[in-house]
C-alpha cells in the first residue's frame, strides 16, 4: 500500500478522517497549518465548537510535527510543538523591464476583510494634503459596487482604475508596472503571499502589521496598524515623495523575497522529513 511504502505522511491541514489509519501505520505524520484554527483560537460559542476545540487540542500533539506558515499562526494555535516554514513564492514572480503606470496598486478580493475601503480613505487623506496619486485595483468580489460608490463619495474615483483578477504572467507584469503595492487587510493575514509576490518583483510593499503579513514585512517594507487610514496615508506619502527611501525599500523587499524561494522552502521540508 501507499502507506507501507511511505516514510512520512504529510497533510495540508489537520484532519480526523484518516487519523486512525495513520496512527496504526506507525509512520510519522506532519500537519501543515495554512491558517488559524477557529475552533481552537476563537471563544467557544456552543457545544459543537467546544467539542471541536477539545479534539483539536488532543490530536494536534499526535503529529510528529506541526508546520506553521508563519509565527502568527503558531501563536494563534498556541502551545503545540512545531516549526515555522513559510509558503514559497512561484519562480515566475521576478523583476521585468516594464514602465511604471501608477503610483500604487492593490491585488486581491474586493471583500471587507481585505481593507480596500481603508485604502480608498487613505487615498482621500493624501488628496487633502495635495498629494494626488493614481491607484490601480485588480480584483473582484462582493464589495466591488460598494467600493466604487465609496470612491465617488470620497472624491477619488477619477484617480482609480479598476481591473478584474489577473493571473500568471499578466499578474507578474501588473505587479512590475506598479509604483508600489499596498496590502491593506483588515484581518490579521496568516502570511500574505501577495506581498511576497510583489516583493519578488522588486516592489515596495505597504501592508497592515498584524498577523503573518506584518511578520513578512517587518524591517523590510512599511507597515501600518490594521484599519488606520491616517497611518496608511502617511506611509503612502513617504514612499511616493522620498525617492531614496523608496529605492532602499525596494532593495530590502527584493532581498526579503529570496527567503521564500521554492528551493529554500523545499530544502527546509526535506530537512524536516529526514529528521523524522
Amino acid at each position: 500500500s501507499i502507506l507501507s511504502s511511505s516514510d512520512v505522511i504529510v497533510s495540508n491541514g489537520y484532519s480526523f478522517r484518516y487519523l486512525i489509519t495513520w496512527l496504526l501505520s506507525r509512520k510519522p505524520f506532519v500537519w501543515i497549518h495554512q491558517t488559524y484554527i477557529p475552533a481552537i483560537v476563537q471563544p467557544i460559542q456552543n457545544i459543537q465548537d467546544s467539542f471541536r476545540a477539545l479534539l483539536g487540542r488532543i490530536i494536534l500533539p499526535l503529529a510528529a510535527c506541526n508546520v506553521y506558515i508563519s509565527g502568527a499562526v503558531e501563536r494563534q494555535i498556541g502551545g503545540i510543538k512545531g516549526v515555522i516554514i513559510y509558503n514559497p513564492v512561484e519562480t515566475c514572480f521576478r523583476k521585468l523591464p516594464i514602465a511604471i503606470k501608477n503610483d500604487f496598486a492593490f491585488f486581491g478580493r474586493m471583500i471587507p476583510a481585505k481593507g480596500v475601503d481603508i485604502l480608498l480613505k487613505a487615498l482621500a487623506i493624501c488628496k487633502q494634503k495635495n498629494k494626488i496619486y493614481r491607484l490601480d485595483l485588480y480584483g473582484e468580489g462582493s464589495s466591488l459596487n460598494q467600493l466604487r460608490e465609496l470612491a465617488q463619495t470620497l472624491g477619488v474615483a477619477s484617480q482609480l482604475s479598476w481591473y478584474p483578477f489577473v493571473q500568471e504572467e499578466a499578474l507578474v507584469e501588473a505587479m512590475n508596472a506598479a509604483g508600489a503595492v499596498i496590502v491593506p487587510s483588515q484581518w490579521a493575514e496568516p502570511m500574505g503571499v501577495v506581498a511576497v509576490e510583489a516583493m519578488a518583483c522588486g516592489k515596495v510593499v505597504i501592508g497592515s502589521r498584524r498577523g503573518g503579513l506584518g511578520e513578512v514585512l517587518e524591517s523590510y517594507g512599511m507597515t501600518f496598524e490594521n484599519g488606520d487610514a491616517e497611518e496608511l496615508a502617511k506611509c503612502m506619502i513617504e514612499v511616493r515623495e522620498n525617492l531614496d527611501l523608496r529605492l532602499s525599500l525596494e532593495e530590502k523587499c527584493y532581498r526579503r523575497a529570496q527567503d521564500f524561494s521554492i528551493d529554500k522552502v523545499a530544502s527546509k521540508y526535506l530537512q524536516l522529513f529526514e529528521s523524522l
